[in-house]
């Protein structure tokens, strides 16, 4: 069954432990998860600095300078949404590797390609998810503010908002992290525990890389 990429994120935003992780281990590919990033990346880059640039603008009284300012915005998001795809292929591409070679000695039998596949589809869940807890936060927000009374001077209030932001991010991050586990583990058909551990170790190779590098360029001034 061939799927689109917007069909694969829907349904890994949706339901991502009943349809979206199947869909995306049977019919997923690197090629739909790396559309399924840009266009992400593209509504990001819409809501959090065009939209309220323009409601900024329109409020402010000043729409008729709006549009042109707008298109130099959106033409700078441009260019820094082109580097930082560049510089998160280059990562993913290099994480992707250690992974399955990793994961490999642990007779995990999966392939470059499709943990790349996966890398891709986490980029752009996180991304959507982003936006998500972004708008849900601030629907939180209202009726905090009207009922409260928000003040910014108001240190009962100030906990109480900090309280609700910090638990809402951590319960975001560990759903977000859980779906992403669960994902990588059903495609290189290993355990979550185990799938951790091989991203634990995948991760300090790395930095295990880089300190010795550091470590000889030191040594090597020393002298």
């Amino acid at each position: 069954m061939e799927t689109k990429w917007y069909s694969d994120i829907w349904q890994l935003t949706v339901a991502p432990f009943k349809r979206g992780i199947p869909q995306i281990v049977e019919h997923g590919s690197c090629r739909k998860g790396f559309y399924a990033t840009v266009a992400m990346a593209l509504v990001s880059l819409v809501f959090s600095d065009i939209l309220p640039f323009l409601v900024s603008k329109i409020f402010a009284d000043k729409l008729d300078g709006a549009l042109t300012s707008m298109a130099a915005l959106f033409g700078g998001g441009i260019l820094n949404l082109v580097l930082g795809l560049l510089f998160a292929f280059i990562g993913i591409a290099i994480y992707s590797a250690i992974f399955s070679w990793v994961a490999n000695k642990f007779d995990a039998n999966t392939t470059y390609e499709s943990v790349l596949k996966i890398m891709w589809y986490e980029q752009a869940y996180n991304q959507i998810m982003g936006l998500v807890y972004f708008i849900g936060l601030i629907l939180v927000s209202v009726p905090f503010f009207v009922i409260l009374g928000f003040n910014l001077n108001s240190t009962v209030n100030s906990i109480v908002w900090l309280t609700i932001v910090i638990f809402t991010l951590i319960a975001f991050s560990v759903f977000t992290f859980w779906v992403w586990l669960t994902l990588l583990s059903h495609q290189i058909n290993k355990s979550r525990l185990a799938t951790f551990g091989i991203s634990i170790i995948t991760s300090l190779i790395p930095v295990a890389f880089i300190g010795i590098l550091v470590g000889m360029v030191m040594l090597a001034s020393s002298r």
